[in-house]
């Protein structure tokens, strides 16, 4: 466990509005430290999304860059599983404790990142269940953790917003993987562009 106030507990996360007294970790916590970006979107993405998802994951772990996601169906798994496959580094932003997986399919994904010199973590002590409103409290951390935040495919109702709407009351830049006009899932997208978030399309258009 890494308390507000240890050396080792994040600046970026220390500075946001409520940050966590605590966060329960396992794996490599100096990551918490180093830029890291967060990849978010819907959990039932297209072919489309999931192409866009591992390209830009690709280039971004080329650059140095941390993942940072929240072990999702989805967008987070394809960008572990992509971090993972590049020989990178991965963060799993958990809104229940450690002492569970959600969903359970994925524990398979976790240990990987662990083994993987990755992390997993959460504010949520263990035994602490899952339930809408920790959901959107991992968002904030997410967002916390990252240098900036990328979205690469959303809907219009999705948690996305939500972390989206931490990243700009946190002052970070948000940027949008424009996607077909036809699809409904990237609906979303489109709104978050129209709020200001920065249509990107090359990983080298994202400042790290």
């Amino acid at each position: 466990m890494i308390s507000l106030g240890d050396i080792e507990y994040p600046k970026s996360l220390a500075q946001i509005a409520y940050p966590p007294p605590a966060l329960f970790v396992e794996g490599d916590i100096e990551l918490l430290n180093r830029v890291g970006v967060a990849v978010v979107g819907t959990r039932r993405m297209t072919a489309y999304g999931e192409q866009v998802t591992r390209t830009f994951v690709t280039g971004l772990v080329e650059r140095g860059a941390v993942i940072i996601s929240g072990l999702a169906r989805g967008v987070d798994a394809v960008a572990h599983r992509q971090t993972l496959l590049m020989g990178g580094k991965t963060i799993a932003v958990l809104a229940h404790g450690l002492d569970t997986t959600y969903p359970p399919e994925h524990a398979r994904l976790r240990g990987e990142i662990v083994k993987g010199g990755g992390l997993i973590v959460s504010e949520q002590a263990p035994g602490t269940t899952l339930n809408k409103q920790r959901l959107a409290l991992r968002n904030r951390i997410v967002a916390g953790l990252s240098r900036c935040v990328l979205v690469t495919e959303s809907p219009r109702s999705s948690g996305t917003k939500i972390t989206v709407g931490f990243a700009a009351d946190q002052g970070k830049d948000v940027y949008v993987v424009p996607g077909p006009v036809s699809y409904p899932t990237y609906l979303g997208s489109v709104e978050i562009m129209q709020d200001g978030g920065i249509p990107v399309t090359g990983v080298e258009q994202i400042l790290l």
